[in-house]
């Protein structure tokens, strides 16, 4: 029998790596593969302890397993500089990711089994790979939940400009699957909101991004996706002092999902002039509030092309 090791190959798990790892190997175990989710990677915020059950992910491989024999499926993640040192390259079986940019790399590899697309999570091709298995019926409810979680988490409660047909169409069958509604959605992104509050620093510096220097965006830009972004602000007297600290330059963008809205903070006055002429915003004591969410990819991307078309 074939040994089947999922991992998201990261350095830490977010909620889409984290469903897609038990998806995926819940999924092969009832179609009679022996298959396992593993990970010694932390999770940040975004996976909620009502989520998660004992043993969902591995942390050390079972020992009747031959692991040298095993092969690889790759999920949230594509990049392979990123998974290269704990995943050997040989051994990946099959891909599944949602920021595109290594497709060619990939299909040379394993042909159509790389599956990298512009989607709004992984989660949603893993639910395409239950849909075409036809097991919807037999997903635990757990599963389902974790699915869910994360569709909701990388797509904005499905308000980013990421979010696709597929999106929807996954969210609704899983919502109507585990009998869960829009209160459940507010409620899981309030147990982030307080997951993130009861280890800010932590939560803030496990999720930065280093940018070259490109005149536009600061060189380190954070993201916290969070249910009532009003109420967060009060944290950043405690946050400006740790990134000055810390950080040469920097922008954070706060997602509020309860106001549809991103808060930029930037205290550098020649970062806020070309991110407000851009956005269209206005800063007042370094923050700025948008007339919708925006992912930091997004933030990146509009203010790359503005770059690169000369404006």
């Amino acid at each position: 029998m074939d040994y089947t090791i999922i991992t998201a190959g990261s350095v830490y798990l977010d909620i889409d790596a984290y469903a897609c790892c038990v998806a995926m190997a819940e999924l092969l175990e009832l179609m009679g593969e022996k298959a396992v989710a593993f990970s010694r990677a932390a999770c940040n915020y975004s996976v909620c302890d009502s989520l998660v059950e004992q043993g969902q992910i591995l942390d050390v491989l079972p020992p009747d397993w031959d692991v040298q024999a095993a092969q690889y499926i790759i999920v949230d993640v594509s990049d392979p500089d990123y998974i290269k040192d704990s995943v050997p390259l040989d051994r990946v079986a099959a891909v599944y990711d949602h920021h595109v940019g290594f497709e060619d790399y990939w299909k040379r590899r394993i042909g159509d089994r790389a599956h990298i697309e512009f989607i709004g999570a992984a989660a949603t091709l893993i639910f395409r790979e239950w849909k075409q298995a036809g097991l919807l019926g037999r997903m635990s409810h757990s599963t389902a939940l974790l699915l869910i979680a994360a569709i909701l988490d990388n797509t904005l409660n499905l308000t980013s400009s990421n979010t696709t047909a597929a999106d929807w169409e996954a969210f609704g069958v899983l919502c109507e699957k585990a009998c869960v509604g829009e209160e459940w959605c507010a409620a899981y992104f309030s147990e982030v909101q307080t997951n993130v509050e009861a280890d800010l620093k932590n939560a803030l510096f496990h999720d930065l991004k280093t940018l070259s220097s490109n005149g536009i965006l600061p060189s380190s830009v954070g993201q916290i996706c969070i249910w009532d972004g009003g109420n967060f602000l009060q944290n950043l007297p405690r946050i400006r002092q740790w990134f000055n600290s810390s950080l040469d330059s920097w922008m954070l963008n706060i997602i509020d999902i309860w106001h549809h809205c991103s808060y930029f903070v930037c205290d550098s006055a020649v970062y806020q002039r070309r991110i407000a002429e851009i956005f269209g915003i206005r800063f007042e004591d370094g923050v700025a509030r948008t007339p919708i969410p925006y992912l930091r990819k997004e933030i990146i991307k509009k203010c790359f092309s503005v770059t690169n078309d000369g404006g």
